[in-house]
């Protein structure tokens, strides 16, 4: 017996058998592992586009008076067959829930350029859902949908271990695509003398010159807004008669041009009006700012029926979608097409600042509302933008002229009757502005108004006014001031000016129309880190 076991201790054969036992399970355990891990990850990466697609969809569908629901556009891109999904379904892979949240993002807090929350929850038709209201959002509105997707995938080696099925998930955060889609959006730049005296060395992040005449800064932040925005539909040519125009842009000035063309395009005297027609352009005064090298066209005084309006609608500005800007295009022209390429050492194209009238918003505030109004086109939002950089200081004499306005002093306080006051012209500006945000089109919408506050000063305006010029700019400005007021400093003579309190903080002028611009553009992924109120829709 002892000769047995000490046989059984001396020898090894058969141990391997053991080792080999052993070793099947760490075998099998890393062939789970590398397969299953692989096909979970190349799931995981399949559900992350679905849910891309998905939030992206949704975000293009908010708010789009077409769309009865974002929640079932965002069901339709998931892939869970289970909710009718009609694209990015995959037979490896089982997409078991989806959820889908909205917030209201300020661009301040998230900086990443985002439409305004503004617009009131379309509740009536379920495009969203109210989100939280505060003093940033006062309407309730939303401008972001989170969306998030489950799914399952069968193991294959890790069924030994137990493992029969994993869970995956992944989260997607899209921005809405702006209160609507197209756009009618008239610019309302201020050409006062004051825009063209010195140059401003700090306006634009990246410049190839230091010699820019702030009216040429603020050409240049348009021309980057053109280049953000869709003229035209994509795969047309914006240039053809036969495009389907998205963005349309006009463009009015103040201080205003002459109306009558009776004395040509060389005098200032401009002949005593006796009709309004501002909202008509003058073919024969518009040219000289169109043209390159400019030429000062003649002014009138604000009660004088002056012709604010330089361009109606354009939407030829870019050849296509995409493209770059058109340099013949006449808006492109109007706004210093050129002025930014090297080799234009003048920088003399593009709107003159003629000077020999004070600011005054109200008559110009007034005029592009009319002209929205009369070529509103249904579920288009009308957008105004107005830029200025002083304060509202028109004499009486620069006021002078009696051509009754489309508005009164019923509607617009601080005017004379049916003429504009030269005293309390900051009160007209903010009382005209308000006036226009109220107008109510017959699709429901409103004008949506940008104030860019370039320069302007902490005192002074008109007697009768208790406002600042920055109050002024502010007060014009749609709510909440975080998406549509911006306020900029000049630098010119070594000296910047300061920045309007309550404003978007950034302080480069190309930047703010970069910052509309995205804004205005449609639906795009977030970082999935942005936080926010999220909202879960009930209907």
């Amino acid at each position: 017996m002892n000769f047995l076991l000490r046989r059984l201790y001396r020898e090894q054969e058969g141990q391997t058998l053991y080792l080999v036992a052993a070793s099947m399970v760490v075998i099998l355990g890393m062939a789970a592992l590398s397969i299953d891990i692989g096909f979970a990850l190349h799931a995981q990466r399949e559900l992350q586009a679905n849910t891309d697609a998905a939030a992206n969809a949704g975000g293009a569908a908010m708010p789009n008076p077409a769309t009865t629901s974002v929640v079932n556009v965002v069901n339709e891109y998931s892939g869970d067959a289970a909710l009718g999904a009609l694209y990015n379904v995959h037979h490896d892979l089982n997409v078991t829930g989806v959820s889908v949240s909205f917030a209201c993002l300020v661009t301040t807090n998230s900086n990443f350029d985002l439409p305004p929350c503004a617009t009131s929850a379309n509740t009536t038709t379920a495009s969203y859902p109210l989100c939280a209201t505060s003093t940033s959002n006062p309407d309730g509105g939303c401008n972001a949908i989170k969306v998030v997707e489950t799914a399952t995938i069968p193991t294959f080696f890790a069924k030994v271990f137990g493992f029969k099925s994993l869970t995956l998930t992944a989260t997607s955060i899209a921005s809405g695509s702006g209160n609507a889609e197209p756009y009618h959006i008239m610019l309302v730049l201020d050409t006062t003398h004051s825009m063209a005296t010195g140059t401003d060395t700090g306006c634009m992040s990246s410049k190839l010159s230091t010699t820019y005449t702030q009216e040429q800064c603020a050409q240049m932040g348009v021309q980057t807004l053109l280049t953000t925005l869709a003229p035209c539909a994509q795969g047309q040519t914006c240039t053809s008669a036969g495009n389907t125009p998205v963005d349309q842009v006009g463009i009015m000035v103040f201080p205003g041009i002459c109306s009558d063309a009776v004395s040509g395009i060389t005098t200032g005297n401009c002949p005593a009006a006796t009709s309004l027609t501002n909202t008509t352009a003058n073919p024969t005064y518009a040219p000289p700012d169109i043209a390159c090298p400019s030429t000062n066209p003649p002014i009138t005084p604000y009660n004088n029926d002056p012709e604010y309006l330089l361009l109606g609608f354009q939407d030829n500005y870019q050849i296509t979608d995409g493209s770059g800007l058109n340099t013949a295009a006449s808006l492109v022209q109007a706004v210093g097409a050129g002025t930014w390429i090297a080799t234009d050492t003048t920088n003399n194209c593009g709107l003159p600042a003629p000077g020999g009238e004070g600011t005054f918003y109200a008559g110009a505030i007034v005029a592009a509302q009319t002209y929205l109004t009369n070529n509103h086109t249904p579920y288009i939002q009308d957008i105004m933008m107005l830029l200025s950089d002083g304060d509202a200081t028109s004499t009486a004499t620069q006021m002078g002229g009696s051509v009754q306005q489309t508005v009164s002093s019923a509607q617009i306080a601080g005017m004379n009757g049916r003429l504009f006051s030269a005293t309390a012209e900051c009160q007209q500006a903010v009382n005209a502005a308000d006036w226009a945000k109220g107008v109510v089109q017959s699709d429901g919408t409103s004008t949506k108004i940008y104030s860019i506050s370039y320069g302007s000063e902490t005192s002074g305006c008109t007697a009768g006014d208790t406002l600042t010029p920055c109050q002024t700019m502010q007060g014009i400005a749609s709510l909440p001031l975080s998406q549509y007021f911006y306020s900029v400093p000049q630098t010119t003579g070594g000296t910047t000016s300061t920045v309007c309190s309550g404003a978007v903080p950034i302080t480069k002028l190309d930047q703010v129309f970069k910052a509309i611009g995205s804004g205005l553009q449609r639906a795009r992924l977030l970082p999935a880190s942005v936080t926010g109120t999220w909202t879960t829709p009930t209907s």
